[in-house]
């Protein structure tokens, strides 16, 4: 694992949820981040839509793991200087510690610092149905 990343995970699961697989998010935010911000310069004007396009690839390749999971993805960006300013942020949950996790990427250009922190918690509210027994 990275310098800049940070995990917590479930390390129990099934054959139906193996858990929250960190290895699995975290390779999809990093490839989402470095795509969508690699090349990019601080812009204040374009900040709303970096972040939106980060979220949004992040969610659709999230849902493509095809896991019973609701994901909560925050992404912060800040403007990198040499007059630093300094951020703090923490995080609480009350879940599922043998299902449920997170992960968070801390990434930076010459310009930009992203953090992009990912919740997973099992979704309860799927139901299956087996239509060949009917």
């Amino acid at each position: 694992m990275a310098e800049g990343d940070q995990q917590t995970v479930g390390l129990e699961g099934s054959e139906d949820n193996p858990g929250f697989v960190v290895e699995d998010v975290a390779a999809i935010v990093k490839q989402v981040v470095d795509q969508n911000l690699r090349k990019e310069k601080y812009d204040q004007g374009r900040i709303p839509l970096l972040c939106q396009n980060v979220l949004q690839a992040t969610m659709e390749e999230l849902y493509n793991l095809n896991r019973p999971y609701k994901y909560i993805v925050n992404c912060t960006l800040l403007q990198k200087s040499d007059v630093s300013s300094g951020l703090h942020s923490q995080s609480s949950c009350l879940w599922d510690t043998t299902t449920d996790g997170s992960y968070t990427l801390r990434w930076e250009n010459r310009s930009l610092h992203c953090i992009l922190t990912v919740f997973g918690i099992v979704n309860t509210d799927i139901v299956t149905v087996n239509l060949a027994n009917k």
